[in-house]
């Protein structure tokens, strides 16, 4: 499955994207956190995006729940909570 980063989320990461394997939305961003430990622990902490930081799966819905399971045709889209405006 693929993660998409954006605004502050990339600059932490220091990439764009990173493909990962994944089942759920709790495995993705552990995946997340050891593939870029600069998202530690400002975005990810404890295996979860802190408050500040929203997924959107597939760009469709906001997800949060750590068992969702996950496709390897999925796109995750991890951004700052405010991105909306």
């Amino acid at each position: 499955m693929r993660i998409e980063l954006f605004g502050i989320a990339r600059a932490r990461a220091g990439r764009e994207t990173l493909e990962v394997e994944a089942r759920s939305l709790g495995d993705a961003i552990r995946a997340l956190a050891r593939e870029c430990p600069g998202v530690v622990p400002e975005i990810v902490e404890d295996g979860r995006l802190t408050d500040g930081y929203l997924a959107s799966l597939n760009g469709d819905r906001f997800v949060k729940d750590p068992t969702l399971k996950l496709a390897t045709k999925d796109t995750l889209l991890i951004l700052g909570a405010q991105a909306g405006g």
